[in-house]
């Protein structure tokens, strides 16, 4: 363990730590815009910059480490000077009319930035050059006109996703984010992730379906488990006016670190069937709404009838679940089918195995990441 001091306050951290890392564990606020808590730290956008006692220029907290006895100061006049005019040439590089703009639902880290420092108006003149929209993506619009060049999408295509489909060409102010040395979005090796979306601090990459459809104040958050295949990813669903309005993943689940999949991200903005919003039993030959109760009642009854009965679940629920079912279903209550309604598949086999070796089995994404395939 280290300890240094940050804004007066003594601070204990982890050897490793970065200065930025040390300041938020401890409360203190560092603004920034290309730093994410998955990626690398990267240093791009200096709007992390920091007055570090014996150095003779500020310091990006986001990539310098934390050392013992080192005195750091945030929020002085030259701190706050310099952060304001990284905001300034951050604004006049592109089209960034945000008291206008509602595309990313008032949820843009640029706005909330410049809030923050106190901006009520633009400096130095913004380039007007308009760059085209690339609009070619099923599920997202690349807009760069909105884009402040902090990679944070790049680096997640490449080390979250491993997929290394964004980049850049040009440099400097004319720099531009493209897809596969400039080939449009939907014609790429995009495969239609989102994590780009959900890590963009501003409007640049956007879904098509949750644009425009209200601001983050007015959205409810539901944290759950998506049910589109077996992995069992968490996801946050958002929803305005109990309507669908976007879904995203949670940084901090433990299964999949924030990566959801395309079927996991959108498909589901895309079904517009009316939800079942009480249970239905069967009654003369046709399904009838009814209460819990009467659901449970209906349920008890049918696990009575043994060789009569009939279980089908779906290969959609984890392995282990689908072990279990099948153990109450065909050993317990003595049922005359037990099935899946993909049999076949791998999660369906995978269960399968399971019975063979006598336990489930057991494995996450994680050791993934250590293979040498």
């Amino acid at each position: 363990m280290i300890n240094l001091t940050i804004d007066g306050k003594e601070i204990e951290a982890q050897e490793g730590t970065t200065v930025l890392e040390a300041a938020e564990a401890a409360g203190v606020f560092v603004p920034t815009l290309c730093h994410h808590p998955q990626l690398t730290p990267y240093g791009g956008c200096r709007l992390c910059m920091v007055e570090v006692e014996g150095a003779r220029t500020l310091q990006p907290s986001c990539t310098l480490p934390a050392t013992n006895g080192m005195t750091v100061k945030t929020n002085t006049q030259k701190v706050l000077d310099a952060r304001k005019f990284v905001l300034t040439l951050i604004f006049s590089e592109r089209n960034h009319f945000c008291m206008y703009c509602q595309v990313s639902g008032g949820d843009c880290e640029l706005q909330n930035r410049a809030y923050d420092e106190g901006m009520t108006h633009w400096d130095l003149q913004p380039n007007w050059q308009p760059f085209e929209v690339d609009a070619s993506h099923p599920f997202m619009v690349l807009d760069n006109n909105r884009c402040i060049l902090c990679r944070r999408c790049v680096r997640a295509c490449g080390e979250l996703v491993g997929n290394y489909t964004l980049g850049f060409e040009e440099r400097g102010a004319d720099s531009l984010l493209v897809a596969d040395y400039n080939v449009p979005l939907g014609e790429s090796s995009c495969i239609s992730c989102g994590t780009c979306v959900q890590i963009c601090p501003t409007g640049a990459i956007i879904d098509r379906q949750s644009a425009y459809q209200g601001k983050e104040t007015e959205v409810d958050h539901h944290i759950g488990v998506c049910v589109e295949c077996s992995v069992g990813c968490q996801r946050n669903v958002l929803t305005r006016d109990n309507r669908l309005i976007r879904i995203e993943g949670e940084w901090d689940a433990a299964l999949n670190h924030g990566l959801l999949c395309d079927k996991g991200r959108f498909l589901p903005l895309e079904d517009d069937r009316a939800r079942l919003l009480t249970p239905l039993v069967r009654k003369d030959g046709s399904l009838k709404a009814a209460t819990w109760d009467d659901a449970m009642k209906a349920i008890a009854e049918g696990l009575g009838k043994g060789e009569d009965l009939a279980a089908i679940a779906s290969t959609r629920l984890p392995i282990e679940d689908l072990a279990l079912f099948k153990s109450v279903f065909a050993d317990t209550l003595q049922a005359g089918l037990v099935t899946t309604l993909e049999e076949g598949k791998a999660t369906a086999s995978l269960a399968k195995m399971a019975e063979k070796l006598g336990k489930p089995f057991e494995s996450n994404l994680d050791v993934l990441k250590d293979t040498d395939a």
